[in-house]
């Protein structure tokens, strides 16, 4: 992932994806996109239509929804939007937890999810490949995939809980955690980017931002890092009309 300065704002964009045509980007401080205003100073810096940003209420679990054309209807949950219409925003927000995006370039159709430990656990990374291939006919192995800037391994001490809603079902797991000082510690970023293998897209490509939300104070927002005040960067992405 490399910063760029686009007018006013810095942001992170993901060279994986260069190729496939879409716009895509990471917000970075002192943007804050839980704020309308501060998501349409990201849409208008890509030179996207603020107005049609679809952005969900996220609700951590792996719900799926569809940006037909426009902001989603008040109230929407879902930890994952996928869209096929051109010039149709997804926005999906985070402040420690993954944010992913996958993408085949050939039939123009993408998803973001939101992806922390629990939605991670219940699936929501498999569960948007899955819908882009139901509903738009993608072909997982040809999708191209990024996960976003989130919370590293060495800052991110966890639960029995956490490591054990992994390891119920994908063995796999193990190879994320670790014990340091009798602590558990999970490397999030590659649990989701081991989902997106899983779910069909070969691991060559896939990127995985190895930005530590909590360590980059002066470019990300951190939850474990400021608390329940902190903002949220946010992942914007649409196919040009």
């Amino acid at each position: 992932m490399i910063v760029e300065k686009v007018g006013p704002l810095r942001l992170l964009r993901f060279p994986t994806l260069r190729r496939t045509g879409i716009v895509a980007a990471v917000s970075t401080r002192p943007l804050d996109a839980r704020l309308p205003d501060h998501q349409a100073r990201l849409a208008d810096a890509l030179d996207l239509d603020a107005e049609r940003i679809a952005t969900p209420r996220q609700v951590h679990k792996a719900g799926i929804v569809k940006a037909e054309e426009g902001a989603l209807p008040p109230g929407t949950e879902a930890d994952g939007v996928i869209t096929d219409v051109p010039g149709q925003p997804i926005l999906m927000r985070g402040a420690d937890c993954s944010l992913v995006i996958v993408v085949d370039p050939e039939i123009r159709a993408f998803g973001v999810a939101h992806a922390g430990w629990k939605g991670a656990a219940r699936g929501v990374v498999i569960q948007l490949v899955r819908a882009l291939e139901m509903h738009y006919g993608a072909v997982a192995s040809e999708c191209r995939a990024a996960v976003g800037p989130t919370i590293g391994k060495e800052r991110y001490p966890v639960g029995a809980e956490v490591t054990a809603a992994f390891l119920k079902h994908r063995s796999w797991a193990r190879e994320f955690i670790d014990v340091a000082n009798g602590t558990l510690r999970l490397d999030l970023a590659g649990v989701n980017a081991r989902f997106l293998v899983e779910a069909g897209i070969p691991a060559e490509n896939i990127e995985t931002c190895r930005l530590c939300t909590s360590e980059n104070a002066d470019l990300l927002h951190s939850y474990r890092r400021d608390g329940t005040d902190c903002g949220h960067h946010a992942l914007i992405a649409a196919f040009p009309e």
